[in-house]
């Protein structure tokens, strides 16, 4: 089964540096919608940060999707039903990792004994916090960049998986500057590491993704559904097994896009 997860900040808002058409349009997202119905693609990755994602999506049948979503601060996931136009939702993450407190973690359990989430969890950023939260509550479902430079995740794979925790991961392609032929000027110290990824890019970024076996679903965002389409002819490709770890990049300027000094 297909590990890829849509998602759909690019249906709310104008969103990374390789984005050149920015929001997505209704007609778009309906054709990208029906074919992750035709080809296996069953959940949907959104948040009420993620600008008029969940309104948008609310337009559609979504009712067969898996749908994640997000909560910044006071923000209710009521909120987010009303929006979505739907009872519940498969997963429920804090957005920001460090409003994951005592208080709010009750919050969200009070949501699954209503019956209007599945799985409560943490979008993180860091893999010591992420350590610090899986011993502290019963996390269920958790989200974290993970690609071929940036593989500091990779270690904590196997204590997530003995908790039985769903691992979801984002920045595959690294807000596109993977797959970028030209990369901007910031990203000269490592172009040479980026240019030694194997071609097709496209395969071998999906792939690094498909061998971890601790990865449940890796959220992909796309424009266009012939993006889609390109991603889902490059997962299916057989590539043998490969050691990526000569890829790793350790410098978090250049690996966490909120540090990028860079002008799309």
């Amino acid at each position: 089964m297909s590990k890829i997860a849509l998602g759909t900040v690019q249906f709310g808002m104008d969103y990374g540096i390789s984005n050149k058409t920015g929001q997505v349009s209704s007609e778009e997202i309906e054709n990208i919608l029906g074919y992750c119905k035709e080809n296996g693609i069953d959940t949907l990755d959104t948040a009420q940060g993620y600008g008029e994602s969940e309104k948008v999506l609310g337009q559609f049948n979504i009712s067969s999707f898996k749908i994640i979503t997000k909560l910044i601060g006071n923000a209710k996931l009521e909120t987010s039903l009303e929006n979505l136009k739907v009872q519940n939702v498969y997963g429920l993450m804090f957005h920001r990792e460090n409003e994951c407190n005592d208080e709010t973690w009750k919050q969200f359990e009070s949501y699954k004994a209503q019956g209007l989430v599945k799985k409560i969890g943490v979008s993180v950023y860091t893999p010591k916090v992420l350590e610090d939260l899986i011993e502290r509550y019963p996390i269920e479902i958790v989200q974290f960049p993970m690609n071929i430079l940036d593989q500091s995740f990779v270690p904590l794979l196997p204590k997530l998986k003995s908790k039985n925790i769903e691992v979801h991961t984002r920045s595959t392609f690294l807000q596109g500057l993977l797959l970028m032929e030209e990369v901007p000027e910031y990203f000269n110290p490592i172009k040479d590491k980026i240019n030694s990824v194997p071609k097709p890019r496209l395969v071998h970024t999906l792939n690094f993704g498909k061998q971890q076996s601790g990865v449940d679903r890796m959220v992909l965002g796309v424009t266009r559904l012939q993006d889609l389409q390109e991603i889902v002819e490059a997962y299916s490709c057989n590539v043998s097994k490969i050691d990526y770890s000569q890829y790793m990049v350790t410098d978090e300027k250049y690996i966490n896009p909120s540090l990028w000094q860079v002008k799309k």
